[in-house]
């Protein structure tokens, strides 16, 4: 049996292939359509082609192109008209050689991560990549791309694509050259996104619907949120025109213009978080189940002389702003890895019988061959260790992104990045500041989520976001820091925060504007966790 992440075949329900073709087909102005299937599958858009009442009859040929020989005879067998042409082939084989162009194109391209790929499938996806200018060789991270880059080059001048995609499109930033080039090829564009899992064997990866048409009297982006898979079959629901938030990925679709609108006057007022602080990524050990170890190990190997406290990642500082030192002592206590080995400028280990004892476990571990560690001049010293921080940001979360002020004086690892303030911004206004309703949904827009509701940012898009900075005393400060501990979620800090910290931004904000950007944090909120 095939190995799905393998193939990438994560075959599309029928219902789905049954919308899109209904979808499209009386946008079709053609009476003799040409059309592509990149990946046909086990033939669900096939047929679903060939069982369109009006579709059907405009069919002139169609081209279903399938690698896995057993699917190509499902597809085989779905009609005996001549206008079907299979072809038993790799449609990266297959579009080297295509000089055709159809009037639609149509489908569900295959997931394999890079990773998974053999060299001469990156060649061919790189070679596709360049067709276009703008795009880059470096931004391959999935077949995906490859697809729907050559099939948006297959396609006529009136052409129109309809491919499932996974999410990634939308908010990961490799896609953002995607992005660009599905703005510029098509005049009419339609995203459908969903409150729930269409490919359940494929865990963790949300699913959209793209409709493109190259030439369209409504010009634009559009978007519809599915709540529920049946509204499709029943039509039940509204295509939304959107504008595009500056910076922002296609995550925004949840909101009406207004709130973008409001989003952006207030954004476009304020500095960003690099404006305040320098943040840089916290340390790469290359193995931390290694070389961060708990009070157990470091008892039973004499490694105190070795040693460096570290914070390993954010779940161990749950719902505070502040890690203290007693905080710290309570996680040593309960065992959990907060000593980080440090052999750097160190003499005469191999004197050390323990240490040696515990080194010698991490080459039969074959940590010493992992690509990290294999280009270090030795295995175990853990390069940039640097001095502890003023704070950490913990790039994943769940609930809201974590600033913990480090009061404990320890180390981070590549889990969170490093803060450091400027001389002229304190630690406590900035992290303070930090929790409101704007900040955090602008967290959301510039974010990437997983399934699970596992909101990432990356360096650079945690130096972006939008802080409304001010000043708070010690008293105002130490208060919020109790309230946020006894909190029963973020929403309590933001309505607690929000009058006073977005009144700051202009001080005409009137309630009911404050309580919009409540709402649209919420919102964003909600989408991203729909599928815990």
């Amino acid at each position: 049996m095939n190995n799905p992440k393998l193939t990438g075949s994560f075959y599309t329900p029928t219902l789905i292939a049954d919308f899109l073709v209904d979808h499209i087909a009386k946008r079709i102005n053609v009476d003799y359509l040409e059309i592509l299937e990149p990946s046909a599958g086990d033939g669900v858009f096939i047929q679903s082609i060939y069982d369109h009442e009006l579709l059907s009859t405009k069919i002139k040929n169609v081209v279903a192109v399938e690698r896995e020989e057993k699917e190509l005879d499902k597809v085989k067998g779905i009609t005996k008209s001549p206008s079907l042409g299979t072809l038993h082939l790799d449609f990266l084989e297959y579009q080297k050689d295509n000089a055709r162009k159809f009037d639609l194109v149509i489908g569900n391209p295959p997931y394999i991560k890079k990773k998974l790929l053999s060299a001469e499938q990156i060649a061919l996806c790189e070679d596709i990549h360049i067709i276009y200018p703008d795009l880059s060789k470096k931004k391959i991270n999935n077949i995906w791309s490859a697809f729907l880059v050559r099939c948006i080059n297959f396609l006529k001048e009136d052409g129109i694509l309809a491919f499932v995609l996974p999410s990634e499109l939308l908010q990961v930033k490799f896609a953002a050259e995607l992005r660009a080039l599905i703005l510029k090829e098509f005049e009419h564009v339609e995203i459908f996104t969903f409150n729930e899992l269409l490919f359940k064997d494929c865990k963790g990866q949300d699913t959209i619907l793209l409709v493109g048409e190259r030439k369209s009297e409504k010009k634009g982006i559009y978007y519809s949120n599915i709540k529920n898979i049946d509204n499709l079959e029943k039509k039940e629901f509204k295509l939304k025109r959107n504008i595009k938030i500056k910076e922002s990925k296609w995550t925004h679709h949840h909101l009406n213009s207004g709130e973008i609108r409001l989003l952006e006057m207030l954004k476009n007022k304020l500095q960003t978080v690099n404006y305040y602080c320098i943040s840089k990524p916290g340390i790469v050990t290359a193995a931390n189940n290694f070389f961060i170890v708990n009070s157990a190990t470091l008892k039973k190997y004499s490694l105190q002389r070795f040693v460096k406290p570290i914070i390993q990642k954010g779940s161990f500082v749950n719902g505070s702003v502040i890690l203290t030192k007693d905080d710290f002592n309570e996680l040593k206590e309960q065992l959990k890895p907060t000593f980080l080995l440090d052999l750097n400028n160190r003499t005469k280990l191999s004197a050390n019988e323990k240490l040696n004892e515990y080194l010698n476990q991490g080459v039969e571990l074959k940590i010493h061959e992992r690509y990290k560690t294999s280009l270090r001049k030795r295995w175990y010293e853990i390069p940039n260790i640097s001095t502890p921080p003023q704070a950490f940001f913990f790039k994943r979360c769940n609930e809201y992104p974590k600033i913990i002020k480090n009061d404990a004086d320890v180390l981070a690892t590549d889990s969170a990045y490093k803060i450091q303030m400027y001389d002229d911004y304190k630690i406590e206004n900035f992290i303070y500041s930090f929790y409101n309703s704007l900040t955090l949904s602008f967290a959301e827009l510039y974010g990437r989520y997983y399934g699970g509701g596992v909101l990432e940012l990356t360096p650079n898009e945690f130096k972006i976001l939008p802080v409304p900075y001010i000043d708070v005393n010690n008293k105002d400060f130490n208060s919020f820091v109790v309230n946020f501990k006894n909190k029963s979620s973020i929403k309590e800090i933001c309505k607690n925060n929000d009058q006073r910290i977005l009144k700051s931004i202009d001080n005409s904000l009137d309630d009911k504007s404050i309580n919009k950007i409540f709402e649209i944090r919420e919102k964003l909120y909600l989408h991203r966790i729909k599928t815990n």
